[in-house]
Parts: structure tokens; C-alpha cells; sequence
């Protein structure tokens, strides 16, 4: 049986000419959870003809109440293949290419040129900045928005005068571990949903034409009392569109990788020579008890007077994003330290 659009046909503002449009479309969807997962639901059912998805990550049972298109039976499988297969029930007639790895410096500028559109679906700040900066370069559009407990936060970027990237508003990234993520702060599963629908609306209205996609703005969303904000997001003098002042070449993983190491048990980190610190937080180790030495990370970056100079440290969180960033960090005050790649699920204890 043929998909049908016709509900959608009888808008005047997509009709045949905009369903064609939509038929014709490439869409790069990052991140496979608690956005994507609605992003990438919407688009195959409003009949984008392809989707790209790109996501390193496997399903874990934490992810479920906000990632409806998992299930239980799930968890421990590669995200990208199941979302793949999601796409497929949804509508069969839409073309989708899964990309079972991070968004990087090396992998993005490829992925973009295939691409007419980017909706930015991850759960960190290195990501969305890394998004940005390609889509500059590219001079692609791109659909932004990020969830804070009950918060949504929605921008659009398109190369075109009335449009601030991210780096318009934010110079610098924000780095990880800054603003708490949705393992420490928690999530309302259907915030992340809502929030997704609404890049997938944008999206449409992007590829379509339809009026209405955030220009020059920055939506705020607080479902807590269903109070939303506009906020204008200007261009920065110096930025002259489509170009942006602040946005250069992305950092490669080469300048990060004498930063991370990879180990598979204690006994080897100590071997070695390295001295483990957990910096997860205390309710995470709660859950999940390492025996390492435990200092949460905000404490850790606010006061490391209690790490000595001429020891070498491994840094473990629980995916080895947070590590990695103050592992940096910490190596700008002349500390000798290192973060576990993978984290601490990679570890035997």
C-alpha cells in the first residue's frame, strides 16, 4: 500500500508542488534519542525521501522513557539500525542512511555536503557547536534545540543575513560537565518529545517554503508553566552572512587525542601508573558503585589544589565525554592528566 499524504495535500500551504519538495529532500538527523527519535518520526511521515542518521550510541534502559522508539528488548543495540528500522515501519518509501558513529571534525564536512538540511538533535555542547560551524562552512540550514529539565530552546541557522549562528550569541562553546546534562539534572520524558516535533515542524517549513521558521530568533519554551519566550538572536557586526566572524575550521580529534586513553580493567590503568579519579556525580555512583576515588567533577574543576603535580591521573565519568573536557581543562593548569576514551563502561572491575 502507498503512503498516504493526503491529509497533509490539502494544505494549501504544501499541496502537491510541496509534498514534491518534501519527496526530494535530503535531511541529516544527529542524534538518535530524546529529540531524534520525534525528529525523525515526523519527517518520515511527512515523506522527506531521505534521512540520514547519525549516532554512536547504544540504546540503554535510561533512555527508554524519553525514546519511545525503543523498547526494552532494546537496550545494549546500536541506535542508528533500530531508528533505521523505526523509519521503516513509519513509511517504507523513505530512503534512510544510518551512520553508526559520533559527528566529527573528519566525518562532518562529508556527511553535510549529501545533505540539504541538518536538524541538531545531541545531548552535548561539543556537538551543537561542531554542527554550527559546519553548517557555516557548508552553508547549510540547520534546526538547533536543546532540553533542560522542563526547558526547550529552539534556534534555527540558515546562511542568510537575518540568521545568527550559534556562535553569534555564544563566541565560545560551553564547555561539558558546565550545565548539567540529562543523567544529573534529570528529564520529563515528554519535554525532549515536544521539543523534537517542533524541530521537525521547522524542518518542513524550511523545506517547503512555509513562513514562520524562527528568523533572526531564539525560542524558549518552559513547560513547567507553558510559558514561551521569543528572543531576537541578531548577527554580531563583525559577522557578515553568510560568513561568520567567530566560526573557523573545526578541531580535529588529533588535537584532543594525547588527551584520552584506552584501558580495560583497573589493573592495567594501575599498571600503568595512573591514578583513577570517578568524577561522576554522587548520585550516579549511587546507582552505580566504582570503587575508584570519587571526586565529582564541578568539585574537581573548582578545586584541584588536592591533585599532586607529579602524579598522573585517569579521569572516568560514565561515557568519557565529561572526562575528556576536564582532562583539558585541568591539563591548562599544568596537571598531568588523562581521560578513560569509552568511560567507565569499558572498564573491568
Amino acid at each position: 500500500m502507498r503512503f498516504d499524504h493526503s491529509r497533509q495535500l490539502a494544505l494549501k500551504e504544501i499541496g502537491p508542488e510541496g509534498q514534491a519538495r518534501l519527496a526530494n529532500s535530503r535531511v541529516l538527523i544527529v542524534g538518535a534519542g530524546g529529540l531524534g527519535s520525534p525528529v525523525l518520526q515526523y519527517l518520515a511521515g511527512s515523506g522527506v525521501g531521505r534521512l540520514g542518521i547519525v549516532d554512536g550510541d547504544i540504546v540503554a534502559a535510561s533512555n527508554l522513557h524519553r525514546q519511545p522508539i525503543y523498547s526494552p528488548a532494546d537496550v545494549g543495540r546500536q541506535k542508528v539500525d533500530l531508528a533505521a528500522k523505526a523509519v521503516a515501519r513509519i513509511n517504507p518509501e523513505v530512503i534512510v542512511e544510518p551512520y553508526p558513529a559520533r559527528l566529527t571534525a573528519e566525518n562532518a564536512g562529508e556527511l553535510f555536503e549529501r545533505f540539504d538540511l541538518v536538524v541538531e538533535c545531541s545531548d552535548n555542547f561539543g556537538t551543537k557547536f561542531l554542527v554550527n560551524d559546519m553548517a557555516v562552512l557548508a552553508r547549510k540550514p540547520a534546526v538547533f534545540a536543546s532540553v533542560y529539565q522542563y526547558e526547550g530552546q529552539l534556534q534555527v541557522y540558515k546562511p542568510a543575513a537575518s540568521h545568527a549562528c550559534l556562535r553569534c550569541l555564544w563566541p565560545e562553546a560551553t564547555r561539558e560537565g558546565i550545565v548539567a546534562n540529562c543523567a544529573e539534572a534529570g528529564v520529563l520524558g515528554p519535554v525532549p518529545g515536544a521539543v523534537g516535533a517542533l524541530q521537525a515542524l521547522l524542518a518542513v517549513k524550511i523545506l517547503t517554503g512555509m513562513p514562520g521558521q524562527l528568523d533572526g530568533a531564539l525560542l524558549l519554551l518552559d513547560f513547567s508553566s507553558f510559558a514561551m519566550q521569543s528572543l531576537r538572536a541578531p548577527r554580531r557586526a563583525a559577522c557578515i552572512a553568510p560568513g561568520c566572524a567567530y566560526v573557523q575550521m573545526p578541531a580535529t580529534v588529533a588535537e584532543i587525542g594525547d588527551l584520552e586513553v584506552v584501558l580495560r580493567s583497573v589493573a592495567a590503568a594501575l599498571g600503568a601508573g595512573y591514578e583513577l579519579i570517578d568524577i561522576r556525580s554522587a548520585e550516579e555512583l549511587a546507582r552505580e558503585p566504582s570503587g575508584l576515588r570519587h571526586i565529582p567533577m564541578p568539585e574537581l574543576l573548582a578545586d584541584a589544589a588536592g591533585l599532586a603535580r607529579e602524579a598522573r591521573y585517569l579521569l572516568v565519568c560514565a561515557s568519557g565525554r565529561r572526562s575528556l573536557v576536564a582532562a583539558r581543562e585541568l591539563r591548562s593548569h599544568g596537571l598531568d592528566v588523562y581521560s578513560l576514551a569509552g568511560g567507565l563502561s569499558t572498564l573491568e572491575r
